[in-house]
C-alpha cells in the first residue's frame, strides 16, 4: 500500500506543479528550471530578479493503464467518470464497498488515480470511516458534494451539464480547507515531494479547482489561472460545452509571476475556514432493491473481515448479544460486554422489521465462550450484531 501511495502522491504533484511558467503563447519555464537558477545565479526569490530562460524539454506521452476488465459501456471518460446525480455516485461507492470490488474496478468507476484508493479504500477502510457531505462551496444556490476520510477532505464532486463530476481530488496525506467563495487550501507536508501551500478557486465554467498563488520554500508564486484574460476563457468554456472531454490547455496550470511575501500575503482570504454541517457517513447508505451492480463482486468477498478494523459495543443495557443469524429470532451465542472489540467483516443484513446486522468475529477472553465453565484459553465466535448496538 506505501507503494500505491507513493506512486499516486507523485502522480497529483506532477500534475500540478511540474508545469512550465508563463501563460498562454508567453515565453515559460518549469517549476524545476525556477529552483535551479535561484541556485546558479544565487539571487533571493523573493526580488524582481529575472530567471532565465529553462532548455525545452522533451514531451513524454502519456500511457494508459491496460486492465483486464472492460470499462462501463458505454465508457465514461479515462480520467473523471460521470455520473447522474450525487444519489447515482454515492450507490456507486456503496456498492464498491459492500461486494468488495478491486482496485482497478474502483479505478474504472471513478477514474484513474482514485483518491480514496490511497487512503487504502476499499481494501483497508470501512464505509464507516468514509463520509460526505452537501455544501455550496461557491455561493451559488447548488450544493457540491464533499468526499471525506475521518473528517479529511479527500474529494469534491459539482454538477457540469447534465452530470455530476469531480471537480477537486486531494493527494494523499495532504491538508485541505475550504474558504467562503470557492476557495480551497492544500497544504503539502514538509518532507512530500513539494512542500508549500498553494490556493484554489472553484471555476464552475472551465469544471474544476485551479491553483491561483502558492507559497513554497523558494519564493512565492502566480498561476496563469488567476490571471486568465476573457478571450481564453470563452475559448476554453465553449470547447468544454461541446466535449466534456476535451483536455485542458497546460498553461493554465502554468507559473506566471513571482511575489514578494507582502504581495502573497494580501492576496490570502481575510474570512474563517467554513464549519460543515454534520458529516454523514457511507455505512448509512443503502442500496435499493434491483439495484444493478457495475461489475461482479470478487469470489468469497463475504468471508473476509476488513483488515485492521474494529468496531466496539456500545449498549444501555452493558452488553450486547452475538447471535447466529441476523434477527432476534436467532439462537444467542454469547454477551459482548460494553466496550469490547470486533473484527466486521464485508456483509451485512436486514431484518423483517428493517434493523440493520453486522456480520462480525469475537474473541472471547480466558473461559467466557467455554460451555463447561473451564478456565481454557479464549477463542474466537463469528455471528451477527445489531448495528445500533455498537460504533
Amino acid at each position: 500500500m506505501n507503494k500505491l501511495r507513493n506512486r499516486n502522491l507523485l502522480i497529483f504533484s506532477l500534475l500540478g506543479c511540474l508545469l512550465l511558467a508563463g501563460c498562454g503563447g508567453k515565453e515559460m519555464r518549469t517549476a524545476a528550471d525556477a529552483s535551479e537558477s535561484k541556485q546558479e545565479t544565487e539571487t533571493d526569490p523573493l526580488t524582481e530578479t529575472s530567471v532565465p530562460d529553462a532548455p525545452e524539454s522533451e514531451e513524454k506521452e502519456a500511457s494508459e493503464t491496460e486492465y483486464e476488465q472492460e470499462p462501463l459501456e458505454p465508457a465514461d471518460n479515462y480520467y473523471v467518470h460521470r455520473f447522474d446525480s450525487f444519489d447515482d455516485l454515492l450507490l456507486a461507492y456503496k456498492e464498491a464497498q459492500e461486494r468488495h470490488y478491486t482496485k482497478d474496478q474502483v479505478e474504472l468507476i471513478f477514474g484513474y488515480g482514485e483518491p480514496l484508493v490511497n487512503y487504502g479504500w476499499p481494501d483497508e477502510l470501512s464505509p464507516y470511516d468514509v463520509g460526505y457531505v452537501y455544501y455550496d462551496v461557491d455561493s451559488d444556490g447548488t450544493d457540491e458534494m464533499i468526499i471525506t476520510v475521518g473528517n479529511e477532505i479527500v474529494e469534491i464532486y459539482s454538477r457540469f451539464g447534465d452530470k455530476v463530476q469531480r471537480f477537486y481530488a486531494a493527494p494523499y496525506g495532504y491538508e485541505v480547507t475550504l474558504y467562503p467563495g470557492g476557495i480551497l487550501k492544500q497544504v503539502a507536508p514538509d518532507d512530500s515531494e513539494f512542500p508549500g501551500t498553494s490556493w484554489f478557486t472553484y471555476d464552475a465554467g472551465l469544471a474544476g479547482y485551479y491553483e491561483d498563488f502558492e507559497e513554497r520554500p523558494d519564493g512565492y508564486y502566480t498561476f496563469c489561472h488567476y490571471e486568465i484574460d476573457d478571450a481564453d476563457r470563452e475559448e476554453i468554456e465553449t470547447r468544454l460545452r461541446e466535449d466534456p472531454d476535451a483536455d485542458m490547455p497546460v498553461w493554465i496550470h502554468e507559473w506566471s509571476d513571482e511575489l514578494t511575501k507582502s504581495e502573497y500575503e494580501k492576496l490570502l482570504p481575510k474570512s474563517s475556514p467554513i464549519e460543515f454541517p454534520a458529516i454523514e457517513k457511507l455505512f448509512e447508505v443503502a442500496l435499493p432493491e434491483g439495484y444493478k451492480s457495475r461489475y461482479e463482486a470478487n469470489e468469497g468477498y463475504e468471508d473476509e473481515v476488513i483488515p485492521e478494523y474494529l468496531i466496539y459495543v456500545k449498549s444501555p443495557d452493558g452488553y450486547a448479544n452475538l447471535r447466529t443469524g441476523p434477527g432476534t429470532e436467532y439462537e444467542v451465542i454469547c454477551q459482548i460486554p460494553t466496550g469490547d472489540s470486533m473484527e466486521v467483516y464485508r456483509v451485512s443484513a436486514t431484518d423483517e422489521k428493517g434493523k440493520k446486522w453486522l456480520k462480525v468475529a469475537y474473541w472471547h477472553p480466558a473461559g467466557a465462550s467455554q460451555p463447561d465453565g473451564s478456565d481454557d484459553l479464549g477463542t474466537w465466535e463469528t455471528g451477527w450484531i445489531a448495528e445500533s448496538q455498537v460504533e
